[in-house]
């Protein structure tokens, strides 16, 4: 029976689009092996951050995401846009979900593109944090790549941020792993805006590998051991009622993740990603960039900051 383990408080409300300014809890940092210069500042906050997204294969679910000001911005003009919601095509691997694309013009775009490098400015925290995590994938062994030779991590030229929202009963998506749509590959951002659902977020991170025992049981509680070599890894699953202002990264091509049925309540997400400059979309992915493309752009080759 495959366990679960809750890394949130288990409340089934939040207050819609509330602003607010919390503070996400500190990560303890048992057996660091990593010994800094003397006079070298070190954000342990920040490491310890980057550690556990290491180790959990490229997943990281993170409160208090935005400074109270982005959030501010980004609340404010969702209010006060029209935006027609629509069914997501047959590609998605959502279910009873709407949603639509967030204009490049828009103040929201502007705020989650900004990427300054001074920690104390108001805007740009998720793009340091993006970039602070891509840190830690030098290189690419599966595919032989250098991150080095690439540039910073920017929003994703071929990938729109879109607003998608959980309200009719049985929304919600099955478990997947996000397809690989860059090389280096990219990181997808989910950002809670909204939560007053029974929703479930649900990942499997790579640091909890469930024993084989565990894995292989039958019914009467034994496993066989010549079969748990032809199955991939199973994991423990985390879960969490994602709160507004709150964001789960996950690198493409990682961990499995889901949400659970929606039977109360509603919950709306933005979703983007993230790319490093000068990445390469794969040859015939256009067509995944977007659930909710509308008439499609003539796709870039290459990303460029600042240019979509």
């Amino acid at each position: 029976m495959v366990s679960t383990c809750t890394t949130t408080s288990r409340r089934s409300r939040h207050s819609p689009l509330t602003i607010f300014d919390s503070h996400s809890s500190n990560h303890l940092i048992n057996h660091v092996e990593y010994h800094p210069a003397p006079t070298q500042e070190v954000d342990w906050k920040l490491y310890a951050l980057q550690q556990k997204y290491k180790r959990a294969g490229g997943v990281l679910y993170k409160q208090s995401i935005l400074t109270p000001h982005e959030y501010a911005i980004i609340v404010n003009e969702l209010q006060s846009l029209n935006l027609k919601l629509m069914e997501e095509d047959g590609s998605s691997f959502a279910t009873n979900r709407v949603g639509a694309q967030i204009a490049s013009s828009s103040e929201i775009y502007r705020v989650l593109s900004s990427c300054g490098d001074d920690a104390e400015m108001e805007e740009g925290s998720l793009c340091r944090l993006i970039n602070r995590l891509a840190d830690q994938d030098d290189f690419n062994d599966e595919n032989n790549i250098d991150c080095r030779e690439f540039g910073k991590m920017i929003l994703a030229p071929d990938i729109p941020i879109e607003i998608r929202v959980y309200e009719k009963t049985g929304a919600g998506m099955e478990w997947h792993i996000d397809d690989i749509l860059y090389q280096p590959e990219q990181i997808e951002v989910v950002l809670t805006l909204e939560n007053t659902s029974d929703c479930s977020t649900m990942w499997k991170p790579h640091d909890q590998q469930l024993s084989a025992a565990e894995s292989d049981n039958n019914n009467d509680g034994h496993y066989c051991e010549q079969e748990q070599h032809h199955h991939p890894p199973k994991y423990a699953i985390q879960s969490a009622q994602t709160t507004p202002n709150s964001a789960l990264i996950l690198k493409a091509g990682g961990v499995e993740h889901k949400v659970s049925p929606l039977t109360v309540g509603k919950r709306t997400i933005l979703k983007m990603a993230f790319v490093r400059e000068g990445a390469v979309i794969e040859r015939g992915m256009e067509e995944h960039a977007s659930h909710h493309a509308g008439k499609k752009k003539k796709t870039q080759r290459r990303s460029k900051s600042g240019k979509r």
